[in-house]
C-alpha cells in the first residue's frame, strides 16, 4: 500500500513539474547544470553564503561539493529526484543503510553518490512536502544575488523530522519547528582504572602483592560563533597503589594532576587564528619520600604553575581521506608568561625558586601542540606537546594516549609521559647517583569509559 502511495505522488510531482516547463532539466541521476553551470553553482552559492558562519561551516567547505548543497540548502524540488524516482538507473545500486560520504566529490561521474542524494531528497519530499521552497526551475529564474530571509531558509533547522511529524497540525497545517544554531558544545568523560597482583610469601623470584586504582575526568566546554572561538578543558587524575613501608602497607598516588586550560581564538586568515592561552595546573594530594615518611615532596599548590601566552593558532583542515578523523591544533605564541608557587618554604627551592621565596615568573616563547588520530577504526592516539623557554631555562612536555576500543565501555589504553626541566635541582637515584633532568613515566591500563 505504501509502494503504491508513494508511487501516485511520485507521479503527481513528474507531472506538476511537467506543467511548469521544467521537463528539460530532468535527468536519469543529476542535472548537467550542478557540474556545468556555473550559474547555477552561483546562485546556490548565493544561498548558502550569508548562514554558512551561523552553522559553524565555512564557505570553502559548502563551495568545494556542489552536490551537497541540495540537502541542507532550503529545499528545492529537483526534477532528477523524482525522474530517477519513477524509472530508476538499475546500474546503479546505492546502500540505504550507508552513511553519506563527508569527503569531496572528485569527479562529475560519482553517480552512486547523487543517487543517494536523490533518495534522501525524495524521502523528504513524501514525507515533508510543506518544507518545498520552491522548485528547480524558479531557482534557476531567480536573478542576481539572494539574500535569504527568514521565511525561506526556516527548513534548515528542522531537528528532528520523526518527531516534527508525530507534532499535532494547527489549522493553518504542520507547525514549523524553527531550532537556533548551538554555540557551545559540552563534552565529558570519565575512565575508571584497577589493577591487582598477588605474590605469595615464598615466591621465587620475590614480588610485592598491591592493589591500584585510578579515577580521570575530562570536561570540555567550547564555544564557536562566525569568527570566534572560546575553548575551555578541565582535566582531573587521581591515582593509587599499595605498598609496604617499614612492614605496614600504605597506599600512595602514582598519578595527581588538576589541570584548567582556556584559549580564546579570532581566525585571522586562511587557517590561522589571534590566540591567547590561560592554563594552571596542579595536584590533589600530599606525596612524602618513600623512607622518610614525614618528608613532604608535594602537595596541593606546592607547587602550582601557571602560563599566560598570546600568539597564533594554527587549525589545518585535511581533505585527504586517510586523515580525515585527524585533528591539529599548533598555538605558537613568541611572548609567553610563566610562572611556579610553592606554598611551603621547606621544599621551594627544590622546584627552581630562589631560597626566601615562594613565587617565581619569567617570560620567554612557548609552543603548545594537540593532536588527535583515530588512525584505524578501533584505535586512537593522542598527543600533548608543550615547550616553554626563558632563553635561560627549557621547560618540555610530551605526553602520547594509545587507546584501544575493545567495547562502547572498555578499552585499553597505554600512556607515557616524557618531561624535561633543567630549572629545577638535580636528584639522586637509589644508589646516590646525580641523575639527568629528564623524567619520565608510563602505564598499560584497561579502562572502563562512560562518556556525554
Amino acid at each position: 500500500m505504501k509502494k503504491r502511495f508513494a508511487l501516485i505522488a511520485l507521479l503527481f510531482l513528474s507531472i506538476t513539474l511537467s506543467a511548469q516547463d521544467i521537463s528539460d532539466s530532468i535527468r536519469p541521476i543529476l542535472p548537467d547544470s550542478v557540474f556545468m553551470s556555473e550559474e547555477f553553482r552561483a546562485q546556490l552559492d548565493t544561498l548558502s553564503f550569508d548562514y554558512t558562519e551561523d552553522l559553524d561551516v565555512t564557505y570553502d567547505d559548502i563551495s568545494d561539493n556542489p552536490l551537497y548543497f541540495r540537502l541542507f540548502m532550503p529545499l528545492v524540488l529537483y526534477g532528477s529526484a523524482v525522474s530517477d524516482a519513477i524509472s530508476p538507473d538499475i546500474r546503479v545500486s546505492a546502500d540505504n543503510d550507508s552513511l553519506l560520504p563527508i569527503s569531496p566529490v572528485e569527479s562529475s561521474t560519482d553517480y552512486t553518490l547523487a543517487k543517494m542524494i536523490d533518495e534522501a531528497l525524495v524521502r523528504i519530499y513524501l514525507e515533508h512536502p510543506e518544507l518545498v521552497k520552491m522548485t528547480e526551475k524558479e531557482l534557476m529564474d531567480v536573478p542576481g544575488i539572494v539574500p535569504i530571509s527568514e521565511d525561506l531558509a526556516r527548513g534548515i533547522h528542522i531537528a528532528d523530522y520523526g518527531a516534527m511529524s508525530r507534532r499535532p497540525s494547527s489549522d493553518n497545517g504542520i507547525e514549523m519547528v524553527r531550532l537556533k544554531p548551538r554555540y557551545w558544545k559540552t563534552f565529558g568523560n570519565f575512565q575508571g582504572k584497577y589493577t591487582q597482583s598477588h605474590y605469595s610469601d615464598n615466591w621465587y623470584k620475590g614480588g610485592e602483592s598491591n592493589h591500584s586504582i585510578m579515577g580521570q575526568l575530562n570536561l570540555e566546554a567550547n564555544y564557536a560563533k562566525k569568527q570566534t572561538t572560546f575553548d575551555n578543558k578541565l582535566e582531573l587524575k587521581l591515582g593509587y597503589y599499595t605498598t609496604e613501608i617499614n612492614g605496614e602497607n600504605t597506599f600512595r598516588t602514582n598519578e595527581d594532576l588538576i589541570r584548567v586550560t582556556s584559549k580564546f581564538g579570532m581566525k585571522a586568515f586562511d587557517n590561522w587564528s589571534y590566540s591567547a592561552q590561560v592554563q594552571g595546573y596542579t595536584q590533589f594530594m600530599p606525596v612524602y619520600d618513600t623512607k622518610v615518611t614525614t618528608k613532604l615532596k608535594s602537595k596541593f599548590f606546592a607547587p602550582a604553575y601557571g602560563n599566560v601566552s598570546v600568539g597564533m593558532d594554527y587549525k589545518p583542515k585535511f581533505k585527504n581521506k586517510k586523515f580525515k578523523d585527524l585533528t591539529l591544533s599548533v598555538l605558537m605564541s613568541p611572548i609567553s608568561y610563566n610562572c611556579r608557587y610553592v606554598s611551603v618554604d621547606s621544599i621551594a627551592t627544590t622546584f627552581g625558586i630562589d631560597p626566601g621565596k615562594n613565587f617565581k615568573y619569567t617570560i620567554g616563547s612557548r609552543l603548545d601542540a594537540n593532536v588527535k588520530w583515530k588512525f584505524m577504526e578501533d584505535f586512537t592516539w593522542t598527543n600533548k606537546t608543550q615547550f616553554y623557554t626563558s632563553y635561560e631555562s627549557t621547560e618540555f612536555n610530551l605526553e602520547n594516549t594509545i587507546d584501544y576500543r575493545l567495547s562502547k565501555y572498555l578499552s585499553l589504553q597505554f600512556f607515557c609521559h616524557w618531561r624535561f626541566d633543567d630549572s629545577v635541582k638535580r636528584k639522586k637515584d637509589k644508589k646516590g647517583n646525580i641523575m639527568g633532568y629528564g623524567q619520565f613515566k608510563e602505564y598499560l591500563t584497561l579502562n572502563f569509559n562512560y562518556s556525554w
